[in-house]
């Protein structure tokens, strides 16, 4: 419970978060509970993207430029970003977004 309120007063005034730790002690369920607790309380819902850097390679998770044709290729953090602005821009509706690099 300590370290869901550590990391709900961090989140107040921080733009990144790094929560780390050895396999097994609880990261995710921090996160997890952190988020479910924060809904609750003010009914503002939170999108989670879960990226999994373990099985990405640097181009497939940020983009790359072919060299021949100069054309440039999204990754998956590249699109969710887009994704979000996109979303951002159409709906003007009040979400919390959290990308979430595990691994």
């Amino acid at each position: 419970m300590k370290k869901c309120i550590q990391l709900f007063q961090i989140q107040n005034s921080q733009q990144a978060i790094i929560l780390s730790g050895p396999p097994g002690t609880g990261k995710t369920t921090i996160w997890n509970s952190t988020l479910d607790c924060m809904e609750l309380a003010d009914g503002i819902k939170n999108k989670v993207f879960l990226i999994d850097l373990k099985v990405l390679t640097k181009e497939q998770l940020y983009g790359c430029l072919d060299p021949v044709t100069f054309e440039w290729t999204d990754g998956v953090f590249t699109s969710i970003i887009r994704k979000v602005a996109q979303d951002q821009i159409e709906k003007h509706n009040e979400t919390r977004i959290w990308i979430i690099f595990d691994g």
